[in-house]
């Protein structure tokens, strides 16, 4: 679904920065306001709309949308010259429920996207797709951000393509990683996989700074990218899959686990375990990693949600699932 798509079932308009817009200029102690056609913007009303967007004072290189109902209503350049952007309330929300509905056809994709994985780990170390398989890999397994050469250069935080060989150490099948994730938080994380290990002792042997590298026709040796992995996903899984969509599967099953767990249920236990498992806030986890659908299950009368998992909970697993991932696709499906 395109950006279009998503902006028409939001009942708004599609209208990209790449569209004529209002240019934002300082005057004194604020900001003179210069609409597409040129002339100076006076109306109270609309000089009110464009105050409620809030872009900071400190952007650069200002765009702000003529459409009230256009689903970017503004971009601009922050202090390290990133760009930025505005949306819509409606398209902010649409798009993240859009995220979540994606999530059971996503499920539904684990098992090819892990013989994927699992086959190509078996491949050569140095090998452009061993690379991207041992990458999938620890996301899949350890729940780690992507990672991009950008925020490590400026913040110094590390992700599954970015870490380093210092980050890692690999004995006896064990996976075992430290290194600073974002927001300078200390990420440890210590698990089996003998496979894996054995592909990321070996890339330790070949040229390059990163945990994980392949190298090229020449010899030169590559990083892998979040690109690739994103193309990888998109080519396995559909294109709505990225690796945030992993991230997001595995802080909604964290959660979910919670609530097949006997006792009591609450929201706090059920963000505090995606938040565990993501390295985020128990905020964030709740307000971008777990599907609205498993919080709901902590509002509901205890002998009606015991009813609701008890029907689920025996749901015959298959080959590529992991603990609790047939009953939450099952769940998440209306089953």
């Amino acid at each position: 679904m395109s950006f279009a798509d998503i902006a028409q079932i939001a009942g708004l308009v599609y209208y990209p920065d790449t569209e004529p817009g209002i240019k934002r200029r300082r005057a004194g102690r604020g900001f003179s306001y210069t609409a597409p056609d040129g002339t100076r913007i006076d109306n109270k009303d609309e000089r009110a709309r464009i105050a409620a967007i809030a872009v900071p004072p400190a952007y650069g290189d200002v765009w702000i949308s003529p459409m009230l109902r256009g689903h970017l209503q503004a971009t601009g350049l922050d202090d390290r010259e990133r760009k930025q952007y505005r949306y819509h309330a409606d398209w902010t929300e649409h798009h993240a429920q859009l995220k979540f509905e994606k999530l059971v056809a996503f499920a539904q994709t684990l098992p090819k996207l892990r013989r994927w994985i699992g086959t190509h780990l078996r491949g050569a170390a140095g090998e452009r797709e061993t690379a991207i398989a041992a990458t999938l890999a620890l996301i899949d397994r350890a729940s780690l951000r992507v990672g991009h050469s950008v925020y490590t250069a400026e913040n110094g935080s590390y992700g599954a393509t970015t870490m380093l060989r210092e980050h890692g150490d690999f004995q006896g099948g064990r996976v075992r990683l430290s290194y600073i994730g974002k927001g300078n938080a200390q990420i440890n994380k210590d698990f089996f996989a003998p496979r894996l290990s054995a592909v990321l002792e070996a890339c330790q042997d070949l040229p390059g700074a990163e945990i994980i590298t392949w190298q090229g026709d020449a010899g030169t040796p590559h990083a892998v990218r979040s690109e690739q992995i994103n193309e990888t996903l998109h080519e396995i899984c559909g294109e709505f899959a990225t690796a945030k969509t992993m991230r997001t599967w595995n802080g909604t099953l964290a959660a979910f686990n919670v609530a097949l767990a006997p006792g009591d249920l609450t929201i706090k236990a059920m963000t505090e375990a995606a938040s565990d498992t993501l390295h985020n806030t128990p905020t964030v986890a709740r307000n971008s990693y777990i599907h609205p659908a498993v919080i709901e299950l902590a509002e509901l009368h205890t002998t009606q949600r015991a009813a609701m998992l008890d029907r689920i909970r025996g749901v015959q697993s298959e080959p590529g699932l992991r603990s609790g991932e047939a009953p939450l696709t099952a769940f998440l499906r209306g089953d």
